[in-house]
């Protein structure tokens, strides 16, 4: 148990030091480019934090556990919203351009629908599972490309000029090639923090006699989600809303497309019948709430931060009252 309790705390510190990395180098990456922070949110920093529930959900696939590879998707996307958005809101009102994250709004939902409407049958196959991988494809493409309409008219020399004075002198190039290192470290340190922390939180569940679905939507899903929840915090710090934003939403949309695409693609996926009945349905309904509220009120108040918050709480005591 001491052990394990070690190597979670290893596993924080290098999920913090790692969405350091991967934050500073592609928001810098993106002012170089002459991207919006949004598009490298949605891409990049949401596929990069992201990769923690791939790696987790083919190896417990790869260990026949479905329950908990399904549950750390479901679950992991919920965090997402609930708790790393609810506290992200309950530390400063974040404020939102709706033009810049609504068509990416709208394929979390579909995405969302799509995966629960594969699910009620009870096993998503190989063919609905290439279907949801082809997705995420599909908006890569549609991100990279929109991005590069934008970038003329993106003015980022000011925010350039916010660079220590040793790296502005740089070429260019030379500058190019940092951030992009920072970005990829940033990466790694994210998947060995959240194997880490992953690893010690399931061995601790598992001495408590915690269910696999439970497992999967609960602290896997938390441990997989903490890179988010690093990144949201140094985004809030480096004032970066839209970085967080951008990589809430494009991680939800990666979760399922990417990470659900690729597991259904390659391995027969039974639905738990509590997944199907309550934690998708949960799922639905606080991303539905997440797109009302950016369009609507184009902001994440303290309130909304805290309500967000404390659906979460209510969610982790009810699922864990409720053991499958």
């Amino acid at each position: 148990m001491f052990a394990n309790i070690i190597l979670f705390i290893l596993g924080l510190i290098l999920l913090y030091i790692g969405a350091e990395f991967l934050v500073r180098g592609s928001s810098r990456l993106a002012l170089l480019a002459r991207i919006p922070p949004i598009i490298i949110g949605l891409t990049v920093v949401a596929f990069g934090t992201s990769f923690p529930e791939f790696v987790t959900s083919m190896v417990a696939a790869w260990q026949d556990k479905i329950d908990l590879a399904i549950g750390n998707i479901v679950g992991s996307n919920i965090a997402n919203i609930c708790l790393i958005l609810g506290i992200s809101g309950i530390i400063i009102t974040i404020t939102i351009d709706p033009t810049t994250v609504k068509k990416e709004l709208y394929w979390m939902m579909a995405a969302s629908i799509l995966f629960w409407i594969f699910g009620l049958g009870g096993t998503i196959n190989h063919l609905e599972g290439a279907v949801l991988f082809a997705g995420i494809f599909a908006f890569t493409l549609i991100m990279i490309r929109n991005g590069m309409k934008e970038r003329q008219n993106i003015k980022n020399e000011e925010s350039l000029t916010r660079e220590s004075e040793k790296l502005h002198k740089l070429p260019v190039s030379v500058r190019f090639s940092i951030y992009l290192a920072m970005t990829v470290a940033g990466i790694i340190l994210l998947m060995f923090g959240s194997n880490w922390l992953i690893e010690s939180a399931t061995n601790i569940a598992r001495v408590l006699g915690v269910s696999e679905v439970v497992i999967g939507l609960s602290l896997v899903a938390f441990g997989t989600s903490l890179p988010e929840l690093a990144t949201a915090i140094i985004a809030i710090v480096r004032k970066e809303n839209e970085i967080l934003l951008g990589n809430i939403v494009g991680s939800n949309i990666f979760n399922i497309l990417f990470v659900g695409g690729v597991l259904t693609t390659f391995f027969t996926a039974p639905i738990n019948q509590r997944i199907i009945s309550f934690d998708l349905p949960v799922m639905l309904i606080v991303s539905l709430f997440l797109t009302l509220v950016v369009i609507k009120r184009k902001k994440i108040s303290h309130l909304t931060g805290s309500f967000l918050f404390t659906i979460y709480i209510l969610y982790i005591i009810f699922i864990f009252l409720n053991q499958a």
